[in-house]
């Protein structure tokens, strides 16, 4: 399994951003929680061998996968604690080799975490709660000190 990328130490070439260096991507696929940071450079597990197309309706038999992008921040005091969250949905046929995905709703939704909002709105309440489960097993100190909005993204409606 990947480390949550949440050290605040860069692996990025020297012309990135400093706000990357906290930002990590978690995908609930089913089941199947993991990390994969990949996404960030759209090079996935899940991405590669995929033909992605114009339009959902050029997938045969979709399959729903929700991506979240996850930051961290060191707050008052030195603590580290997760800061932003924000979702995108993939939608993939690996029978066929295709998927489709909004690049432009990814990006955005980096940005917005990376900017520490956190918005799970759209996201179904069992895969929120698999997510929640995942994020505070695999680093209890970030879950523990995570910021206002990130809690309450998790809350009820899931908008912070």
């Amino acid at each position: 399994m990947q480390k949550l990328n949440l050290t605040g130490k860069a692996k990025h070439s020297k012309g990135t951003e400093d706000t990357m260096r906290g930002l990590s991507t978690v995908f609930v696929d089913g089941e199947r929680v993991f990390i994969d940071n990949g996404a960030i450079h759209g090079k996935s597990e899940l991405e590669r061998g995929v033909t992605f197309v114009r339009t959902l309706e050029e997938v045969p038999n979709p399959r729903p996968v929700w991506g979240f992008w996850v930051t961290l921040h060191r707050f008052e005091g030195g603590v580290q604690g997760y800061y932003g969250v924000m979702p995108f949905l993939i939608q993939l046929d690996e029978d066929h080799q295709k998927g489709y995905k909004s690049l432009a709703q990814q990006v955005n939704c980096m940005e917005k975490a990376v900017k520490g909002q956190a918005d799970l709105r759209e996201v179904p309440d069992d895969v929120r709660a698999r997510l929640a489960e995942f994020l505070a097993s695999v680093r209890p100190e970030l879950w523990e000190h995570a910021g206002p909005a990130f809690r309450e993204a998790f809350g009820a409606g899931g908008q912070a």
